[in-house]
């Protein structure tokens, strides 16, 4: 691993996946994993992986604040729709 930048712009414009793994504190399946599923957006050149570095400014500003609000909104919907069924007394009907 190398060394971790001590600021953003310490970061070069264009990292490869070796480069990723400390800055955002992962190992090396992790930071694959983000390439591959395309949370974080990256360029390929042959066999070549590389992520920009706006790519992945996006990605820690954008990308994983979507996902926190999306688990926040089903949970309450969930919790809600059991809330719902339990005054309508569709909990005690179904025990009998």
């Amino acid at each position: 691993m190398l060394n971790r930048p001590l600021s953003f712009d310490d970061i070069p414009l264009v990292l490869t996946v070796e480069e990723l793994m400390p800055i955002l504190c992962i190992g090396r399946n992790t930071a694959f994993a983000l390439v591959r599923s395309g949370q974080i957006k990256s360029v390929r050149a042959g066999k070549q992986i590389r992520i920009l570095k706006h790519e992945l400014l996006e990605y820690l500003t954008v990308g994983t604040g979507t996902n926190v609000s999306w688990t926040d909104t089903a949970m309450s919907a969930t919790l809600e729709g059991d809330s719902c069924r339990a005054a309508e007394g569709g909990i005690d009907h179904a025990a009998r």
